[in-house]
């Protein structure tokens, strides 16, 4: 299995997690940064990232290489905004959809408070598939290190 970790992180959770779910699978990362960057401090910050997740904005992408040929699965990453997945993950998937078809799917979600669940089944809807290879929720609160381990066994199995 060749995999890619597909994420957005505003403040670098979702990336750390990313880091470690390819330390324990060999997958590669793909960081995605939109071109207009999020405020990431204040309301501003739950606002502005509220709407554009409640309202399905897609955000223009800065440049990134993905070659889907390389690889049999793809693993999102996003943090919950709004109880969903973010713009950025919803831009790429947008652009590069015929590319992702035929692909196991996985995805982990990071959040504080609540909306994991919610966020899975939007971004489940969004690919159009009813099931994942596998679902990883990470709250605040959550012992991260087994829930990941838990995680990258289900998606070694083959």
């Amino acid at each position: 299995m060749k995999a890619l970790i597909i994420f957005y992180s505003m403040s670098g959770n979702t990336k750390n997690v990313a880091k470690e779910i390819a330390k324990l699978t060999g997958a590669d990362t793909l960081e995605l940064h939109p071109v207009k960057k999020y405020p990431d401090k204040g309301m501003k910050k739950f606002l502005w990232g509220g709407k554009s997740a409640v309202m399905g904005d897609k955000p223009v992408l800065q440049p990134y290489i993905f070659n889907a040929e390389k690889y049999d699965t793809i693993i999102f990453g996003s943090p919950v905004w709004a109880s969903s997945f973010t713009p950025p993950l919803r831009t790429f998937i947008d652009d590069n959809r015929e590319q992702l078809k035929g692909k196991r799917a996985a995805a982990y979600v990071c959040f504080m408070g609540s909306g994991g669940q919610k966020a899975l089944s939007k971004l489940k809807k969004f690919l159009g598939t009813d099931s994942l290879e596998a679902e990883l929720e990470l709250g605040d609160k959550d012992e991260k290190e087994p829930k990941i381990k838990d995680f990258c066994e289900k998606l070694n199995k083959e």
